[in-house]
């Protein structure tokens, strides 16, 4: 499993680089969905992969939140995805 450590890095930079900005910066989703096909093909767990397709949703969320003006949803999808970030680092900590 020498692919984890940069995994969780890519993941984590992504997570970092959205809750920075006011929306997904570019590339985002493409490298989100990149990274779901790496660890698709490396036999990732099951858990690592459902984590990196539940921030691909919530980036789908927060563009379409932003699109509409939908503040609401963004704040969802914002606050969706700091959890996701808090649990990815514990996820980390613990493999």
């Amino acid at each position: 499993m020498s692919y984890a450590a940069n995994v969780h890095v890519a993941i984590y930079q992504v997570l970092d680089n959205v809750l920075e900005s006011n929306i997904a910066p570019p590339g985002a989703k493409a490298e989100i969905h990149s990274i779901i096909d790496d660890l698709r093909s490396a036999s990732a767990s099951r858990q690592m992969i459902a984590m990196a397709e539940a921030i691909s949703l919530r980036l789908h969320q927060l563009e379409g939140a932003r699109g509409r003006g939908d503040q609401a949803s963004e704040l969802e999808a914002r606050r969706d995805l700091k959890g996701i970030a808090a649990a990815w680092l514990t996820f980390r900590i613990a493999t």
